[in-house]
């Protein structure tokens, strides 16, 4: 049966659907008002503008409401959530229109390409097309943010995005409808005999879940300060050193140990217990220390990626995590639009207590050095020197919270700049001079160091930075094990200066970002000193090293914690005297004010020089 051609006028097309039975109810009339343009194109437009009016509110108001479950900051900040709502029914109204409108036309191109009748499925199809392409989109969005989530919010996750799937996936079949009736071709859609939504309780649970979401905050963010529950430190006498060297690949160490060039880590091994480091699936180091830092994870903690961007209105940053599609979109268009500004990933999108943040809470004393996201430093029982703290001395500028407590940072102004052959020594060396600067005064009871240096010179040599040269290989390996080297020097250092009974010396490896591209890479956990038996632990998570330091340090575990405390590194005597003990929660981490530096921009460079920032 032949196609006709191309409806004449307005009336005739209104006809051919009223004749359907597509105007019989509000949602099919406002999104097919457009459909008297006679042109396949401009109907196709003309109802994804529609679409993308309906699409935007629906779903900017469902994943404002997501985002106010998920992310108690934005509880505490109810104009951030306003100002987000709006952005994200902007964006999604975009998207949801554009997807109409290609659906729209590839019902046109449909119409015309096949020689047979295509029969009642075409805007069906369309619209399971569109509606399979939410729902890919929702299951990414599920893994990226909801995984570590309560069931209940699980499955209110999953049956909203379903339902707004199911949308998208009707909006497109009437935007087929609509581009298929003005084309003339009318004849080969069905009846539409099922009975379908009325635009006004669609428009009605938008405002409801829109309103709901912002008017909620207030409410939802009533207990977001509850203070950490009552739990007492049990002295064990012990003084834990964590030490983090990141870019420590076992296959390598082993390797080195193999040639007698890593003498100290080997001896250090031989002493303590040791377990292989299983690596976190993230390559961010931003992520996977902040992971090691709080024993939970980035749906957890809240730092998904090295950099954040602020959106004007918003005083909370935006974490743009390189899992969630939807965020590289929104921070791409940011970029194009220029709106908002790039900034480093801070201690502000940080939702999650470390365990040196728990320690000080109870009263025992921190010193912590150069740990990711932990600019702006908190005021905590001891000392913090944030990772800025060297690039800022460097640099120059007025204190911004660089380190806790305030005068500290002159103190440091004199280790900042001291001749090193290349960048990474000198980071690693102002940190070291750092942690023994903090521990000239009253010893910290935990402390936490943290070495970029080898995961930087890595990959300066071997990754995106290395020469692609094959001849200079050979000499870029041996600038890789030199640095090697270096390292056991520093742990001949650390297991020097923890020599007394009182001191647990942490080793921490990670394999860093070179190895992690192999898919394969595993890091290096060592424990040695008081209370702890030499013993082989086999393998283990990065979640339990912040459960083991602070049993290690009196403190109960917190069931929240995604890792276990390492018992089978304890000796009998210590087990007994200090059974693992238990709690709840740690409690939320107090609300910290916004953080905006003129140095976000300079800090930004300095991380794009050292790879961490493209």
């Amino acid at each position: 049966m032949a196609s006709r051609g191309p409806l004449s006028s307005v009336e005739q097309v209104r006809d051919e659907l009223r004749r359907l039975g597509y105007l019989e109810h509000g949602l099919d009339r406002f999104v097919l008002a457009g459909a008297g343009s006679t042109g396949p194109a401009r109907a196709s437009l003309a109802a994804a503008v529609r679409v993308g009016m309906l699409g935007g509110l629906l779903f900017g108001a469902a994943l404002t409401l997501a985002a106010a479950v998920l992310d108690p900051r934005l509880r505490r900040e109810p104009r951030d959530l306003l100002v987000l709502s709006v952005y994200l029914v902007v964006a999604t109204a975009v998207l949801s229109g554009l997807a109409a409108f290609l659906g729209g036309l590839c019902a046109g191109w449909w119409g015309r390409r096949r020689q047979r009748r295509p029969g009642p499925t075409v805007s069906r199809n369309i619209g399971l097309g569109l509606g399979i392409l939410a729902l890919a989109y929702v299951a990414l969005w599920w893994r990226a943010h909801a995984w570590g989530a309560s069931a209940a919010t699980q499955v209110l996750a999953i049956g909203l995005g379903l339902a707004l799937c199911a949308a998208l996936g009707r909006f497109g079949a009437l935007a087929a409808v609509a581009v298929l009736t003005a084309g003339g071709m009318g004849d080969r859609l069905p009846q539409a005999s099922l009975s379908r939504r009325r635009m006004l309780p669609l428009l009605a649970a938008a405002a409801l879940l829109l309103g709901g979401a912002v008017s909620a905050a207030a409410y939802l963010s009533a207990d977001s300060s509850a203070a950490a529950p009552e739990f007492a430190v049990v002295p064990t006498g012990l003084r834990v050193r964590v030490l983090g060297i990141d870019g420590l690949d076992r296959a390598m160490a082993e390797q080195m140990i193999g040639r007698g060039e890593m003498p100290h880590l080997q001896a250090l091994l031989a002493a303590g217990a040791q377990a292989t480091l299983r690596a976190e699936p993230e390559q961010v180091p931003a992520i996977v220390w902040t992971t090691i830092a709080t024993g939970r994870g980035p749906e957890a903690h809240g730092i998904r990626s090295t950099g954040a961007r602020r959106l004007p209105g918003m005083s909370v940053p935006v974490p743009l995590g390189a899992d969630d599609p939807f965020a590289r979109a929104l921070g791409t268009a940011s970029d194009l639009l220029r709106l908002g500004r790039a900034q480093p990933a801070t201690s502000v999108l940080r939702r999650a207590k470390t365990f040196w943040n728990v320690a000080s809470e109870k009263g025992l004393r921190v010193a912590v050095v150069n740990w990711w996201a932990t600019w702006p430093a908190d005021a905590v029982n001891g000392a913090v020197v944030t990772e800025r703290a060297l690039f800022k001395l460097e640099k120059g500028g007025p204190f911004e919270r660089e380190t806790w407590p305030p005068e500290l940072f002159e103190r440091l102004r004199p280790l900042a700049g001291r001749a090193a052959s290349d960048k990474p020594r000198e980071i690693d060396s102002f940190v070291l001079e750092a942690a023994r600067l903090l521990r000239s005064g009253t010893p910290a009871d935990l402390e936490a160091v943290y070495l970029p240096g080898l995961d930087i010179a890595t990959m300066q040599q071997l990754g995106d930075g290395g020469d692609g040269d094959l001849a200079s290989l050979d000499a870029r390996l041996d600038a890789v094990r030199a640095y090697y080297r270096d390292v056991d020097g520093v742990v001949g250092t650390f297991v020097g200066e923890s020599a007394s009974a009182s001191d647990v010396l942490v080793l921490v490896g990670d394999p860093g970002r070179m190895a992690r591209r192999s898919g394969k890479a595993e890091g290096l956990l060592v424990l040695r000193g008081g209370g702890i038996d030499s013993t082989l632990l086999g393998t283990v998570s990065e979640r339990d090293v912040a459960p083991t330091v602070l049993h290690l340090a009196g403190l109960p575990v917190s069931r929240e914690l995604e890792g276990r405390a390492l018992e089978a590194a304890l000796g009998a005597r210590f087990r007994s005297a200090h059974p693992l003990r238990f709690v709840a929660s740690y409690g939320r981490r107090a609300a910290t004010g916004p953080a905006e530096s003129a140095f976000d921009r300079d800090m930004l460079e300095e991380l794009r020089s050292l790879g961490y920032v493209q």
